[in-house]
């Protein structure tokens, strides 16, 4: 497979896995009576123009059907004016909407961003350390609920793993 491809199938992947968490969470919340949470994927972009061919793939009808058009944040320090004040304010409430699935970034989210449902990573791109590799693995490691829950759909987060996370991973299981 070439690079492109290789993208493809873990973006499906992702995908499939952040379609089965939301069923889990909203299973989760009807049989305990707990807030519903809406999970949400973060991919790990190169660069801006990658970030920016991704989000348009990502809302295309090539990927899903378009399923996910209009449901995708794309978040970058080339951003300005209204682009980066409306992907902000979408990030501020990304705990508490239904509407954002997928958070494209580049580089933008670093110390600060504090979300309890982020479930599925996905780095499309080589880390340039272990401490941005660490911070982006810390993002999907709050639990929504402050506690495990015992339920594994609800307590686990996915990565849909680069080379460099896999080795961190392994590492903190150490």
């Amino acid at each position: 497979y070439d690079r492109s491809q290789l993208e493809r199938i873990m973006l499906d992947d992702a995908a499939t896995y952040h379609e089965h968490v939301k069923v889990e969470l909203d299973l989760y919340a009807r049989q305990t009576g707990q807030p519903k949470v809406h999970p949400f994927m973060l991919v790990v972009a190169e660069d801006t123009a990658h970030a920016r061919d991704l989000r348009a793939y990502l809302e295309s009808d090539e990927y899903k059907g378009g399923a996910y058009r209009g449901r995708v944040i794309e978040i970058h320090s080339n951003q300005t004016g209204e682009e980066s004040n409306e992907a902000m304010a979408r990030l501020v409430t990304l705990e508490h909407d239904a509407e954002t699935d997928i958070v494209v970034h580049v580089n933008k989210l670093k110390e600060g961003w504090d979300v309890t449902n982020l479930y599925t990573i996905v780095p499309l791109r080589a880390s340039a350390s272990d401490i941005l590799t660490e911070q982006t693995l810390g993002r999907g490691l709050r639990l929504p609920f402050g506690t495990r829950t015992g339920h594994p759909a609800v307590d686990t987060l996915t990565v849909i793993a680069h080379d460099r996370f896999d080795a961190v991973i392994q590492e903190a299981r150490k």
